[in-house]
């Protein structure tokens, strides 16, 4: 594989790791084949933080995970889209701009503007939520497929630089999990488990999209065949 078709599947593969699936859905993620060639990849970024992302954990650990962490309203929740961990809007006199953790601020309405630009349809379980994770990364590999560099650096560095405060509301959920004293021992292992794989995603895919950002002015990706 050449460096481009390496991010691409990379990036298809964690996309979906960050919405809920179907047990039959998270089987096929976890058989796929290509995380072998992900993990060839992907290597060189960081081995350590490669292997515990790669690794994912039993249905039973991301169902828990999903029920609890990846689902809206629920007290443990902490949903990876860009909007709640930033400014809702940056236009003068909003009365809402400062405040975050609101949905379809302002990175939402980009990111709408530029699907609807594409001709994409933002799928209608994403409709209050169109800069989901799942679907910053779908862009992303369509951007870099279609060797548009400068489009997919550009996404990267306008709508990933949240990556970090999730991590620290990933960090902090962990921590109220830990000391719910509600939560019984073994959903209490499952969230623990759980949060901290995702956490690691949350890692690879920061150095993934870094990759990007740094690697549009040589023309070429960083991850190699």
């Amino acid at each position: 594989m050449n460096a481009t078709s390496n991010m691409v599947l990379a990036l298809s593969l964690i996309a979906p790791l960050f919405s809920s699936l179907t047990e039959a859905e998270y089987g096929d993620a976890c058989r796929n084949p290509a995380w072998r060639d992900v993990r060839g990849a992907a290597e060189p970024l960081a081995r350590d933080a490669v292997e515990r992302a790669l690794a994912l954990p039993a249905w039973q650990v991301r169902s828990t995970l999903q029920n609890d962490v990846l689902l809206p309203g629920m007290p443990l929740a902490a949903l990876p889209v860009e909007s709640l961990y930033k400014p809702w809007s940056a236009a003068p006199g909003n009365a809402f701009g400062a405040q975050r953790g609101l949905y379809l601020g302002d990175s939402a309405q980009h990111i709408q503007a530029v699907c609807a630009a594409l001709e994409l349809d933002v799928p209608e379980r994403y409709a209050a939520m169109p800069d989901h994770l799942s679907l910053l990364l779908d862009l992303l590999a369509l951007f870099v497929e279609s060797g548009n560099a400068q489009a997919a650096a550009d996404l990267a560095a306008d709508h990933f630089d949240w990556l970090g405060d999730y991590d620290v509301a990933l960090a902090r959920k962990a921590a109220d999990a830990a000391r719910a004293d509600a939560l019984d021992p073994v959903r209490r292992a499952a969230l623990e488990e759980g949060i901290a794989h995702l956490r690691a995603l949350v890692a690879l895919t920061d150095a993934l999209v870094r990759s990007v950002v740094s690697d549009e002015e040589r023309g070429a990706f960083a991850l190699s065949s």
